[in-house]
């Protein structure tokens, strides 16, 4: 299955989404648990390591920073280096501590959970994120070694590389996995809220765009919303003469119409048969009805029809309390419409 940039953007923010929680307590309790050293650290010393105390507390700072922005800060391309420098930060800290320490043999121990904490993260980052934080922990180790002389250096890379490698290449495949199952999913959900013939929006979309009692819409309320019901003009009579595969070309040709005078940020949907609601979900009443005739003119021109075809229109304002009404007094435009002529726009508040 083809996979996009905006994909991959859509399936890490995704997978950020739903760990967000799980990264914040891998990061502090990561720091959190990194400070308690100090307590080996006064066992090693055989008194209050004074000399250790404030490179083991340090990491309190950048993690409550990290505390702070977590509340406030939801993308992943920010969210997910903080949290690797944290880590980076436990580390350095870590070792800041060794310098001091007179015996120096645990360091590699140390190190080794330390790639536990950073393959706990790399659940939730992207693979490259965790490629490029697990390179940088080795070189933390070999370039603190110039100075802290680790009594067991080539075992801390001996075994530092190969589990770097493979929790890379853990995260490498689990990535493609979980990738594969996004997408097929997001493609079932695709199908299940689309019209196979027209490619529009069918019913199930609403489940997507109403609130949790199925009632309002959940667009911006301080907006004007309007409610388009759109049905073509002697339908039956075109299947009839035409045929219903030149029928179904004539649903999917007026679809494509209605959708080039619509922004992104409206829906079209294909509420059955032949009819079409279509939702503006930032408008005025003027640019509505504006909207309304540009579609029914285009229409009836109907330079990317096969025959000659008309639409009835009527248009209904949303009162932000339950869109059902909308919809059924746009239906009573529309009557009044094709009741007096079709081919033309009604807004229902003038036929009151």
């Amino acid at each position: 299955m083809e996979e996009t940039i905006q994909d991959k953007r859509q399936f890490y923010q995704s997978k950020y989404e739903y760990y967000r929680l799980y990264c914040l307590v891998v990061v502090l309790g990561a720091a959190l648990a990194s400070t308690t050293y100090w307590i080996s650290d006064c066992e090693l010393f055989g008194r209050i390591a004074w000399e250790t105390l404030i490179p083991r507390m340090f990491i309190l700072i950048p993690m409550t920073l990290y505390a702070f922005f977590h509340k406030r800060v939801n993308d992943y391309r920010i969210m997910i280096p903080f949290a690797y420098l944290i880590l980076h930060g436990i580390m350095w800290c870590t070792i800041w501590a060794i310098y001091y320490l007179p015996i120096k043999q645990h360091a590699n121990e140390g190190f080794i959970i330390m790639q536990v904490i950073f393959f706990a993260l790399g659940l939730c980052a992207p693979w490259r994120y965790s490629i490029i934080a697990h390179s940088m922990l080795i070189m933390n180790i070999v370039v603190s070694n110039t100075f802290n002389h680790y009594e067991s250096f080539v075992q801390m890379l001996l075994l530092g590389i190969p589990c770097v490698i493979g929790i890379c290449a853990v995260g490498y495949v689990s990535e493609k996995v979980y990738m594969e199952q996004y997408l097929a999913k997001k493609e079932l959900e695709r199908a299940y809220k689309l019209d196979r013939l027209t490619n529009v929006y069918n019913r199930n979309i609403l489940a997507s765009i109403l609130d949790e009692r199925g009632n309002r819409l959940v667009f911006n309320p301080e907006n004007e919303i309007y409610v388009i019901v759109t049905d073509i003009d002697h339908f039956k009579d075109v299947n009839d003469k035409f045929g219903h595969p030149e029928g179904d070309k004539i649903l999917a040709t007026i679809a494509e119409i209605i959708q080039e005078y619509i922004s992104a940020e409206d829906y079209l949907i294909r509420w059955g048969g032949e009819e079409f609601v279509i939702i503006l979900t930032d408008s005025s009443l003027e640019k509505t009805k504006e909207i309304a005739e540009r579609i029914r003119i285009a229409v009836e021109i109907g330079e990317e029809l096969s025959c000659p075809i008309t639409i009835s229109m009527g248009i209904s304002s949303y009162d932000g309390i339950d869109y059902r009404t909308a919809i059924s007094n746009a239906d009573k435009a529309l009557y009044h419409a094709k009741s007096t002529g079709r081919n033309k726009v009604v807004f229902y508040d003038e036929i009151m």
